[in-house]
């Protein structure tokens, strides 16, 4: 976990690369693929040849967009910094997807330039890009709160709260009632919104931690990872409930492609994070210990009881000041939760969270599904966070899908007249002069692994103008093709215009070139299979008609 000091070097390593030139990947030195047929199915995962190739090129692309986008803001072209925003959150996708392992520097600068844009550019991105950055969870704003713990607790005394077997040892110190107060005043409507979530979430977590012989105040800690939220996404990329990063995600056994992610999920996802948490804990023989690792690693706390010589979680010093907030917080949450009207908060009556299974066997969409069965969309979408993409995955056995209680006994003809989805056709493109593997891979909305795998794209050769690509992505997604991916342009002016081809220029934006032009933006983007929205790039050729 990076330290608080981390997004400055960050910015100062960025600025240093732009100064001295940092080694760059361009369309003359990116590899070839070899062509699989259209609509083959890719595979999940794809051993790579040469995984440090595809990790040095992210992270230098990532840096180079971070840096264009602040140069747009320089420019005052707010289309630019957009555009450079998008094809940096694609690629710190990408670098999330990588099967190797990842070395802590590369996660925190992952992380760091993450929050950078996050708060760089905030003002000019949409707040859905703002969303696929991440936000800065509880445990990383404890990190930053210098106010409210030192290294050490100058008050070294505490009270045992609950030190029965079988359950989470609670105690009261100096550290869990700051956090405590923290959570009373600073955190209340936040706080309240996470025991709301509690109250619906409780009965599933707690039976499957209890199965795995793990106290079931573990629950708190889902909590202070996520506040209980599916949908949760961090500036390390940390995902779902639990928050897992996609590497310990796999680890224990959660699949995440383009159709699913079960790290999203709350059965899957907390079996996963129980079997973790186990783990942590017959290593360590210390719940202390095994929260904190959660938190920030095995390797770091083990470095810890290492170099200082004891075990002892309260003493540590040299663990980062967010994880020795973390294990207070965890507490802290536990305490409020067993009596939340003390503490100034209220548990609604806990629920249970039921639905049936029916198994579905080819890929459909769920708003149709939803409509065939007569359910809310939204409730299908909560009951089945993990499918990315709103539609059932292609598969050789059937997916089960979650439904509302009484609605296992659907109208089989109902459901069998849902046509099969369009989104698991794949399509195709020519590569244009200028284009990288991340500006295509952006304008389709895939990731780059994702597109250099299912292009068995290797290091040696070179990305070609007119090149045939694969993209892994649904018909629908593409921002300016039609199905034979060739660009759609509209009628063209009569004899009395003359054809120009201008090339696009870094800062430029449509509306400048229209005016240069004397025309209008709507024209160009009519001229050249331009969607309202869609962006331009250095070195695109764009069509320009001018009166003679």
């Amino acid at each position: 976990m990076k330290s608080t000091k981390t997004p400055q070097l960050i910015k100062l390593i960025l600025i240093l690369s732009m100064l001295i030139g940092t080694q760059s990947f361009s369309a003359e030195n990116m590899p070839y693929p070899s062509m699989l047929s259209l609509g083959q199915m890719i595979q999940p995962v794809i051993d790579l040849e040469d995984d440090d190739f595809l990790l040095e090129y992210f992270i230098q692309e990532a840096k180079r967009y971070y840096a264009d986008a602040r140069l747009m803001i320089v420019a005052r072209d707010t289309l630019g910094v957009q555009f450079e925003v998008e094809r940096l959150v694609a690629t710190l996708a990408a670098i999330e997807e990588i099967d190797a392992p990842m070395p802590e520097e590369i996660r925190e600068t992952v992380t760091g330039l993450s929050e950078l844009a996050s708060t760089d550019f905030e003002g000019y991105i949409s707040l859905d890009l703002q969303n696929l950055l991440g936000e800065p969870s509880l445990k990383d704003q404890l990190s930053r709160m210098s106010d409210l713990l030192d290294s050490l607790d100058k008050d070294v005394t505490f009270v045992v709260v609950d030190d029965r077997d079988g359950h989470l040892p609670l105690i009261l110190n100096s550290r869990v009632k700051t956090m405590i107060n923290l959570f009373q005043e600073r955190k209340h409507s936040e706080f309240q919104i996470w025991l709301d979530r509690y109250s619906e979430y409780a009965t599933t977590i707690r039976p499957i931690l209890t199965s795995y012989g793990l106290p079931e105040e573990l629950i708190y800690l889902a909590m202070i990872e996520s506040g209980l939220n599916t949908q949760a996404y961090s500036y390390a990329h940390a995902v779902g409930p639990w928050q897992f990063i996609a590497g310990t995600g796999r680890r224990y056994g959660m699949k995440r492609d383009w159709w699913v992610d079960e790290r999203r999920d709350m059965v899957k996802s907390t079996h996963a994070a129980a079997q973790y948490l186990k783990d942590l804990h017959d290593e360590f023989d210390d719940w202390y210990l095994a929260m904190a690792s959660y938190n920030t690693g095995e390797a770091r706390v083990r470095r810890t009881i290492r170099r200082e010589g004891h075990r002892d979680y309260w003493r540590m010093i040299t663990l980062p000041r967010q994880t020795r907030n973390y294990v207070a917080t965890v507490i802290a949450a536990a305490i409020i939760g067993n009596d939340p009207e003390s503490y100034g908060f209220h548990l609604n009556e806990l629920t249970d969270w039921d639905y049936e299974i029916i198994d579905i066997d080819r890929s459909l969409d769920l708003d149709k599904i939803a409509s065939a069965l007569r359910v809310n969309y939204q409730d299908l979408k909560t009951f089945n966070p993990e499918l990315r993409q709103g539609v059932t995955p292609p598969s050789k056995t059937p997916y089960p899908l979650r439904v509302p209680i009484g609605k296992g006994e659907f109208n089989s003809n109902a459901v069998a007249s849902i046509p099969t989805s369009d989104k698991i056709d794949f399509q195709v493109h020519y590569v244009r002069r200028g284009e990288t593997l991340s500006v295509i891979a952006n304008r389709y909305g895939v990731s780059l692994t994702k597109l250099v795998q299912a292009n068995r794209i290797k290091n040696q050769n070179s990305l070609a103008v007119g090149q045939k690509l694969v993209i892994p992505a649904p018909k629908n997604y593409s921002a300016a093709s039609n199905t034979n991916g060739k660009t759609a342009k509209s009628t063209l002016p009569s004899s009395d215009y003359t054809k120009k081809v201008y090339a696009v220029k870094k800062g430029d934006t449509l509306g400048g070139i229209a005016e240069k032009y004397h025309t209008s933006a709507t024209r160009i983007r009519a001229w050249n299979g331009l969607s309202y929205g869609q962006h331009i790039y250095p070195g695109q050729r764009l069509i320009i008609y001018t009166k003679k």
